[in-house]
């Protein structure tokens, strides 16, 4: 019998270790921020290869347009062309609002953009998600993953 409550409140004691999510600690978010802050920079700058070093090689983009970018160099090239058409003129700026540690190496940041003064001075606004990925190497944080939404009203989609 003393074995067994012995065994039970040991399985007790473990159990909010296991069920909490890790927080992350003052210099991880920090840097975590400065990812996204360097990301906007480089958007607003139009430095395409410093942009592109923010991610990792295998890096997915999914645009609040729709379009999947699927590796750095293909968002390198996204991002350029439409910062070049569509935004052209435009000031990209993230509002970060929540920095979640899934493990001590990813962390998933919410928050929510703005492209200012595009073309005659019009705005898209909308909400972003980032996965970034904890390198063991001296890569630091990058972005493993994006995906940016507009929200659209309830109910049934429109078809392109």
């Amino acid at each position: 019998m003393r074995t067994v409550a012995t065994t039970l409140l040991s399985l007790a004691l473990m159990v909010p270790t296991v069920t909490q999510t890790p927080s992350a600690g003052r210099g991880d978010e920090a840097a975590i921020r400065r990812v996204v802050e360097r990301h906007d920079a480089a958007r607003n700058r139009e430095d395409w290869k410093a942009l592109g070093e923010l991610f990792r090689e295998d890096a997915e983009q999914l645009t609040s347009a729709g379009e999947w970018r699927r590796g750095r160099a293909a968002i390198e090239k996204g991002v350029a062309q439409t910062m070049a058409g569509a935004y052209k003129g435009g000031t990209y700026v993230t509002k970060v609002e929540a920095v979640r540690m899934l493990v001590p190496t990813v962390a998933l940041v919410d928050g929510a953009f703005e492209i200012a003064n595009i073309g005659t001075g019009g705005s898209r606004r909308g909400y972003t998600t980032y996965v970034l990925v904890k390198a063991n190497d001296d890569a630091g944080w990058q972005i493993a993953a994006a995906r940016s939404m507009v929200p659209t009203p309830v109910g049934s989609t429109p078809r392109r």
